[in-house]
């Protein structure tokens, strides 16, 4: 029999505009060593990638993901006896479509919206001193997440105040969240942002030509453009967005690249009808 670390947490991302939002169970907890039959649980820990991690050499997510936080037991002889209590939720929370009941949360503030961070939750253990063995910690790997801060979907009733727009404006090709791949110039983007739950977005010429039409909902995963496909996450289901924003290729429909100059958007909210207008500019 070996030793094995706790269970992995089960953890929820929530993106919010210059924040994350990290959730997770109490499950590890629960855990029971092999050789002990006791739980050894002792107390989880937090890591976040550094800014432009994805997009400066080859990404290496081991080294990648800098130790944030550190929470364990308090008071019984081991570790930094922390405490949980400041990230424990007074009445633990669920979200929709998701049965997990998450006790704990802890909030990262001031992240720059549109940029991608990594973000893992482990659970670590008291070791054992009898077997000589030194705490296990929960893997990585298996529970990080790809997160992009941004502005959440607008409320139809919200639409007349919160107009969509574009950033980077202007935008200048090479922007610094763009990295450099095989496939550059399929890999670039500009981010529409204060957008309603489901929406249409239409990109115009100023003489009124239709450009490209992209299809937006608040469970948008990046799915349609390159630069995710390169730089995000191995499986698109854990990238994390915020579900107002949603990422351009500046590509035509056609796949043809844009030139620079300033273009009209029209954003149209299905659930109600109501369109707004709004521009930005490319330079090269």
């Amino acid at each position: 029999i070996l030793p094995s670390p706790p269970d992995i947490p089960k953890t929820k991302i929530v993106s919010k505009p210059n924040k994350i939002e990290i959730y997770w169970a109490a499950n590890a907890e629960e855990s029971i060593d092999p050789i002990s039959q006791t739980k050894d649980f002792e107390g989880y820990r937090l890591y976040l990638s550094k800014l432009g991690f994805d997009v400066v050499g080859v990404s290496n997510l081991l080294k990648d993901l800098i130790p944030l936080a550190e929470f364990d037991i308090k008071d019984n002889g081991f570790a930094n006896e922390i405490g949980l209590e400041k990230i424990k939720l007074d009445n633990p929370v669920s979200f929709d479509g998701d049965p997990t009941l998450y006790s704990y949360k802890y909030e990262i503030n001031q992240v720059l919206n549109g940029w991608q961070y990594a973000v893992a939750v482990s659970a670590f253990d008291t070791g054992n001193e009898e077997q000589n063995l030194e705490p296990l910690e929960s893997s990585l790997l298996a529970n990080n997440f790809r997160v992009f801060p941004g502005k959440e979907a607008t409320p139809a009733e919200k639409n007349k105040e919160n107009a969509p727009f574009v950033y980077p404006n202007p935008y200048y090709f090479g922007a610094s969240w763009e990295g450099k791949s095989n496939f550059q110039e399929q890999s670039r983007k500009l981010v529409f942002a204060n957008l309603p739950k489901r929406c249409i977005i239409r990109i115009f010429t100023p003489a009124g030509d239709l450009i490209d039409e992209i299809h937006h909902d608040e469970n948008y995963k990046g799915e349609d453009i390159r630069w995710y496909e390169t730089f995000g996450a191995e499986n698109s289901e854990e990238n994390i967005f915020s579900g107002g924003e949603h990422a351009w290729d500046l590509l035509s429909n056609y796949t043809q690249i844009i030139s620079r100059g300033i273009y009209v958007f029209v954003v149209e909210d299905l659930n109600n009808g109501i369109t707004r207008k709004g521009k930005f500019t490319i330079i090269k």
